[in-house]
């Protein structure tokens, strides 16, 4: 194998979600974390979207460890998968490897190498030297990397923003990056989530402030705050502002109630005795506060179950005061608007990012990108984590610092980025496509089905079948069964018209067709588009009589 670093994506680039990059060195690999993508809206009845595994899957014999720069989702949520196909380290902060724990234990794996770090410590893994930095961003213990190869330093910034005054206090600390590279950086891979956003990402202490005053003047109301689970810092800051305001927490939502509990097991989260609740309790609305999921409108959130009144335990009041403390994720819109009208409907006072900033995010804005390319002054530059538009806008970024337009590499995964230290081009790409989720189906669903899946939620579906004896000649009247897509009592006569176009081209067959449920599905096809200009899913049957 050749002596040159390689630095390939599997997932996060022109796209947000399933985050996963090889770096490899002659005989070498290391994995810069594993996560999943959430399913887009026309992904229909899939669970979950992971990286294509079977690069890493056949070179597994020169995988030295996976190192993970922090605890989300989309950075950890496909390790379970990947650890039924390979055995390597796994590294992290105490935090990372607390939520990396709970998801293998989920999936029945107890016996992962789980090896703690701090950004004090410096990992060997075969030639590579990997060197973490702090850095802010919406959960503790988030980290960049400085990854030494026989060739030059690698800067992986993780998910990060410039934030001085950040919850939990850990800044991004640019001076130990610049101790860590005395000898320059050959290539950053930078967080491109905010290239499109100018200036700088709000700190998190206006949402702390907003929040207090929230409270102060919610004398006698009952308040809910919906945020994400993993915002832990967060959480922490409205615990502290509950105690300042003489009110209780309730949890509801088992993401959030098992996020608690571990980072107070690991000492992430100081709560006063007595803070805490049960939902149960009987403590009067205006000392009370409940802290629930929901704020992304998931149809089974703790926050959209009351708002559909369908939540075992709480029943929104009118008068109760509810905060949506979490930026809408793309595609997300329709299902949070739904659920900010229903609680309205309920009499609730709503207060969402439209109306007060309550939420800002944990990724740096375009002066913050320009910052970190300047600070960190590489050879070349790779925009990573980000959709096709957030990695060209920080590419152009890169070109305003002053790096030369050939030294900046915007690629899609699978892509091969290679490096003697002096050039750098592109080699063949791997195969790198989406793997879905459905229930225990990993991999199996492919475009067909899904192409199947998407004309059934437009067009609906036509089961018929077809009476035929054994030279498969028509032997009695064809039946046809509609579902979501025309309704039989009111559209008798196109079907019934149905019926007889296929009747009159299995007569025309006469029993000769090669394949009769080809025909019959042909011909369904084009009557019904003729007719409709629908494209109805048809499913024959042919039934031996």
């Amino acid at each position: 194998m050749s002596k040159n670093l390689k630095i390939i994506p599997l997932g996060g680039l022109g796209e947000i979600g399933k985050n996963m990059t090889i770096l490899e060195y002659g005989r070498n690999q290391i994995i810069i974390d594993c996560g999943v993508m959430f399913p887009e809206n026309d992904m229909y009845g899939i669970d979950l979207v992971l990286p294509q595994f079977d690069y890493v899957a056949e070179n597994q014999d020169i995988l030295r460890g996976i190192v993970l720069t922090h605890g989300h989702m989309d950075h950890i949520g496909g390790l379970p998968y990947l650890l039924k196909r390979v055995n390597a380290p796994i590294y992290g902060t105490a935090l990372t490897l607390g939520l990396v724990k709970r998801q293998l234990e989920e999936a029945g794996i107890y016996d992962a190498q789980l090896h703690t770090i701090t950004v004090a410590d410096r990992l060997h893994l075969g030639p590579f030297r990997v060197s973490p930095f702090p850095v802010a961003h919406s959960i503790p213990d988030a980290m960049g990397l400085v990854i030494d190869s026989p060739v030059g330093a690698v800067v992986h910034t993780g998910d990060y923003k410039l934030d001085e005054t950040p919850a939990g206090g850990r800044t991004t600390d640019l001076q130990r990056l610049k101790k860590l590279t005395p000898n320059g950086v050959l290539a950053l891979l930078a967080d491109s989530t905010g290239a499109d956003k100018p200036g700088r990402t709000p700190t998190e202490q206006v949402v702390t402030d907003t929040l207090d005053e929230l409270f102060a003047n919610a004398q006698g109301q009952r308040i809910i705050i919906a945020t994400f689970s993993s915002l832990l810092a967060r959480l922490q800051a409205i615990m502290d502002l509950a105690q300042k305001h003489g009110r209780k927490i309730a949890l509801t939502g088992r993401s959030l109630v098992e996020n608690v509990t571990l980072a107070r097991e690991l000492g992430y989260m100081r709560l006063p005795d007595k803070l805490l609740v049960d939902v149960n309790d009987k403590t009067p609305d205006g000392e009370l506060i409940i802290l629930s999921t929901g704020a992304q409108g998931e149809p089974r959130s703790a926050l959209n179950r009351m708002a559909t009144g369908q939540h075992r335990q709480i029943q929104v009041r009118s008068g109760d005061l509810i905060i949506v403390s979490g930026g809408t994720i793309p595609g997300n819109e329709e299902d949070v608007g739904r659920m900010l009208n229903k609680l309205f409907e309920r009499g609730a006072e709503v207060v969402y990012g439209s109306l007060a900033p309550i939420h800002v995010s944990g990724h740096g804005s375009r002066d913050e990108m320009q910052q970190m390319i300047e600070t960190v002054q590489p050879r070349f530059l790779i925009p990573a984590h980000g959709e096709a538009r957030h990695l060209h806008l920080h590419a152009g970024l890169g070109k305003a610092a002053g790096l030369d337009a050939e030294n900046i590499f915007v690629l899609r995964n699978g892509l091969v980025w290679a490096s003697d230290g002096q050039a750098a081009w592109l080699e063949a790409s791997i195969p790198a496509n989406d793997v879905l989720v459905d229930g225990r189906l990993i991999g199996e669903i492919g475009d067909l089905v899904m192409r199947d899946r998407q004309r059934l939620s437009q067009d609906g579906f036509i089961v018929v079948m077809v009476p035929v004896n054994g030279r498969n000649k028509l032997a009695g009247e064809p039946q046809i069964v509609s579902r979501g897509f025309v309704n039989v009592g009111q559209s008798g006569e196109l079907l019934d018209a149905a019926r007889r176009e296929v009747s009159k081209k299995l007569r025309q067959k006469n029993g000769r067709a090669n394949n009769p449920q080809d025909t019959i599905r042909h011909t369904l096809e084009n009557f019904f588009y003729r007719e409709t200009q629908s494209r109805p899913v048809i499913l024959s049957n042919l039934v031996q009589v």
